[in-house]
């Protein structure tokens, strides 16, 4: 076996990307991987970074959205979210996307995650925020429904498999022992958010 010294470092020989849409590219990326001195090549999609938010309402509950996902066939319940729009700050998406998805008001976001969305077959991060949202739900989105949900809806939700996005379970999992967001919820006289009721 060799040793270190002797060990190609592992490289990008070459990376090439055909664009699918105006949503998608395919990348074909030609690497050297450690103990091996011909290149593999690998495949990714390409997109935009994704933004999800785990938004509680001042009513204390947290909010929904419910849509058809075409590429699953299915229709899925999630935290609002979507693709960040070029060089656009991502806090700037998540106020974007909760306004679009729902009509409600953004008062305050604090970020959670910034990673990559998955590091075998996708180039874009994740990106994710909790926000405290005001105001009545306003239909903006054609075929997204927003809907308020309490901590053990929420729970029996996840148990279940139907709040199914690994990535918004995470948030929760972040959100629990989050100092900021519980200064937030006790300055709005909120008290314990309704994910600590899991």
């Amino acid at each position: 076996m060799p040793n270190d010294r002797e060990t190609p470092a592992a490289r990008i020989v070459e990376r090439t990307t055909t664009a699918i849409s105006p949503w998608v590219n395919l990348e074909a990326v030609s690497a050297i991987l450690p103990g091996s001195t011909q290149p593999s090549v690998y495949h990714a999609i390409g997109q935009a970074d994704y933004v999800q938010v785990l938004c509680l309402h001042e009513n204390g509950s947290v909010v929904l959205v419910r849509q058809y996902r075409p590429v699953v066939d299915s229709w899925t319940l999630e935290f609002p979210g979507g693709l960040r729009d070029g060089d656009e700050p991502a806090a700037e998406t998540a106020r974007r996307e909760v306004e679009e998805e729902t009509g409600l008001v953004v008062l305050e976001t604090v970020a959670l995650l910034d990673c990559f969305a998955d590091v075998g077959r996708m180039t874009n991060r994740l990106h994710g925020f909790a926000a405290l949202v005001r105001g009545p739900f306003r239909q903006t989105e054609p075929g997204v429904e927003a809907l308020f949900v309490n901590g053990p809806d929420l729970r029996q939700l996840a148990v279940t498999g139907q709040l199914a996005i690994p990535s918004n379970l995470g948030l929760l999992y972040l959100a629990s022992g989050h100092l900021e967001l519980r200064a937030i919820c006790d300055r709005y006289g909120i008290g314990q958010p309704p994910w600590m009721m899991l």
